[in-house]
């Protein structure tokens, strides 16, 4: 009996090492699913942040991409304003142009009967200088007469002085002639 214990015990011995040999094995096994399981666990924690990153960006891009949408809208409405400005722009501009062109027109209507009056102009001043000249020489023709007249009064106003004296004379002997007869 104690050979069939000890032979019990010795395999029990052996299942005991051998179910050590498991449980270490099992142990190392379960040392190294606990490794991969913390390596996982870490690349699952990398792959969340990545992933809240990710979906951070996403939500960021989104933001943007909203923004820019409504930039966009906003830059369109602006650009269909300044368009609309741009047409009534073309329309004051082509309207101001026919009026340029009526008023040069006008211009140049007025231009010719600027010509036409500065020639009439021309013609009134040659005209008033020859009358000036003329006038001159009239003047200087008057002051001539008007110096003659002087000296003619003047002559006339010896003539009748002398007249004068003569006829004082005249009376005189007049007087004496009738004394004498």
């Amino acid at each position: 009996m104690n050979s069939l214990k000890e032979r019990e015990n010795t395999e029990s011995d052996n299942r005991l090492k051998a179910s050590d040999y498991d449980l270490y094995k099992s142990q190392e096994r379960a040392a190294e699913l606990a490794k991969i399981a913390d390596a996982r666990e870490f690349d699952l924690r990398r792959t969340t942040e990545a992933f809240e990153k990710a979906h951070a960006a996403l939500l960021h891009a989104r933001d943007e991409n909203s923004f820019s949408a409504d930039e966009n809208n906003q830059q369109n409405r602006a650009r269909d304003i300044k368009n609309s400005e741009k047409g009534d722009l073309i329309r004051r501009s082509e309207d101001e142009l026919a009026r340029n062109r009526e008023l040069t027109a006008h211009l140049y209507d007025l231009e010719a009967k600027s010509r036409v009056a500065d020639e009439a102009l021309a013609a009134n001043r040659r005209e008033q200088d020859d009358l000036r000249f003329a006038s001159q020489s009239l003047g200087c023709r008057n002051d001539d007469i008007r110096a003659e007249i002087e000296a003619l009064e003047h002559h006339c106003n010896v003539l009748t002085g002398q007249n004068r004296e003569l006829n004082i004379e005249l009376e005189r002997f007049v007087q004496t002639d009738e004394q004498i007869r």
